[in-house]
């Protein structure tokens, strides 16, 4: 006779059995991404340990005597209009090439790397779920964390390679090794804060680009508390980030516990972005979208008016920003005439001629032209991410052809920066009006702004023609972008050849108003734009739809 055995039922919770680890496949994850942005890393890597090293040696060239050093000292140091614009200056009481090349040049590395940490950290975590990846990835044995502990651990070994480089380049400049140290090491720390701040945006946000769009609006807050701050020497310095990585005070008697707010807030923030990734729905933020109402208007019927309706949030953004900026920086255009008898600056802001004050309107009308070109090159790419997650299918599948799909998109971004340069024209021009007293310049400030058109135009052009031709590459509209940024301001200090100067549209129009307007190049400029449009869009009609 045999006895049945009976098992007491297991009172364990199998879902729970069933949960990974947190930070579960976050080693996988990291390679994962590292495979993934390989190129786009290395180009990073370059572009910026690249720029710094030949501005220093740049600035090396032009202050290498103590009677140079003295002079760069007495024009720079206590005018409040380059403390607005490239910060206060430490180590000039009594200046070594080490302290002028920071003053020129760390606060640019700062920024550079701080859009990078930015840009590389919404693509792994955010952007992936929007694209639906995500679910993909959650479906493995992973945990909740793995995805944005991989990203935060990717995105900082980069911006510690790219500190490592700085650190490398400047010591094989010959400049001293504990300043080279600490100038690395303030790359580093922004590098993070700024990671960790795209970090709790892409928790916070609810879509990538209004994470990316937040992160960006914290450095320029950060941007314009230093310059507040640096021009009455006040306290507003010490809130801003950029004030405390420029308070290191590289190769000049540095300050080394400044990094330690860097790297404290920078651990901080990311543990606030661990605690709130656990607090949302995967690909909502954590504040919802409204509901929208349950049909759509009369006005949204047309692909011109879906596609305004997506960039209204970004074109409002982007329009206040670049008022701002044109405002700020028409007000410093009296002091153009102390500025230029500072060489370097001179050179890197254009300000010969006969008249200083107009070359310092050409540059900044240049400067916020670039603003306007990243807003239009972003919104035309919302196109690639409409495509790639599955997004225009709907709208594909009415009546609405491809050409009028996409032609919407760039008239929205074609007029937006039309807009926003006129304004950035007339903000130029009141900010100069409110310290000399005159709004005379404000018509010719107008003109001068809108003659960039054409040459925001070709940028994009450039991504319409990725976008028709080989959507997988349509990213690489931002190096245009950036290749007009690095030949406007870094062209002449950097002894650029002049056909890579010519690759830049802006180098083909007149710089207004330190230049008379000429038609020819402004229309032949804008018939290359047009005619890359065309590219883009006959392309398009002749292509799959991706839905990878």
């Amino acid at each position: 006779m045999s006895t049945a055995t009976t098992r007491a039922p297991s009172t364990a919770d199998p879902s729970k059995e069933a949960q990974p680890h947190p930070l579960a496949g976050s080693a996988i994850m990291f390679r994962f991404m590292v495979r993934l942005d390989r190129t786009r890393a290395i180009a990073w890597f370059a572009g910026v340990v690249g720029l710094v090293v030949a501005s220093a040696v740049s600035v090396i060239a032009l202050y290498h005597t103590p009677e140079q050093l003295a002079n760069y000292a007495e024009l720079v140091h206590g005018n409040i209009a380059i403390s607005a614009i490239l910060g206060r200056g430490y180590g000039l009481d009594d200046p070594t090439q080490g302290a002028v090349v920071m003053d020129e040049i760390n606060l640019f590395t700062f920024i550079a790397v701080a859009l990078m940490a930015i840009f590389f950290l919404v693509r792994h975590t955010r952007a992936i779920e929007e694209d639906n990846r995500a679910d993909l990835l959650r479906a493995a044995p992973v945990g909740r964390h793995t995805t944005l502990a991989a990203a935060s651990t990717w995105v900082f070994t980069l911006v510690l390679a790219i500190g490592i480089g700085i650190t490398v380049g400047m010591v094989a400049v010959g400049l001293p090794t504990a300043g080279s140290v600490a100038f690395g090491a303030a790359t580093v720390g922004i590098g993070l804060v700024f990671l960790a701040v795209a970090a709790v945006t892409a928790q916070v946000a609810a879509s990538a680009r209004a994470a990316t769009s937040a992160a960006g609006a914290v450095l320029g807050a950060s941007y314009l508390l230093r310059a507040v701050g640096d021009m009455r020497e006040g306290w507003l310095t010490w809130l801003s980030p950029l004030g405390w990585a420029q308070g290191v005070r590289a190769y000049a008697d540095e300050r080394w516990w400044m990094l330690l707010p860097l790297f404290a807030s920078g651990v901080l923030l990311l543990a606030v972005a661990f605690v709130l990734s656990t607090r949302r729905d995967l690909g909502a933020g954590s504040f919802a979208q409204r509901p929208g109402a349950p049909q759509a208007s009369r006005w949204l019927s047309s692909p011109l008016a879906l596609a305004a309706r997506l960039q209204r949030g970004p074109l409002i953004g982007w329009t206040l920003a670049i008022v701002v900026t044109a405002l700020f920086m028409g007000s410093l255009a009296d002091l153009a005439d102390t500025l230029a008898e500072n060489e370097a600056i001179a050179e890197m802001f254009a300000l010969t001629g006969a008249s200083a004050t107009d070359g310092f309107f050409a540059t900044m009308l240049l400067m916020t032209g670039l603003l306007v070109a990243a807003f239009a090159v972003s919104a035309v790419l919302t196109v690639s991410r409409e495509e790639s997650g599955g997004r225009a299918d709907p709208v594909l599948a009415t009546p609405i052809s491809r050409t009028r799909w996409l032609g919407s998109h760039v008239a929205v971004a074609s007029l937006g920066s039309a807009l926003m340069l006129t304004l950035a024209g007339i903000g130029t021009g009141l900010g100069y009006a409110i310290t000399t007293g005159g709004t005379g310049e404000v018509p010719a400030l107008t003109s001068a702004s809108l003659v960039l058109l054409p040459g925001v135009l070709v940028l994009i052009a450039v991504a319409v023609a990725l976008i028709g031709v080989a959507p997988k590459w349509s990213s690489l509209a931002w190096l245009g972008v950036g290749l007009s940024t690095l030949v406007g301001f870094l062209g002449e200090t950097l002894q650029l050849p002049q056909w890579v100067r010519n690759l830049s549209p802006f180098e083909h129009l007149p710089a207004m108003p330190l230049e008379e307007f000429d038609a020819a190049p402004f229309f032949a400029v804008m018939l290359v734009a047009l005619a890359l449009m065309a590219v883009g869009l006959l392309a398009l009609r002749r292509r799959d739809i991706d839905r990878t």
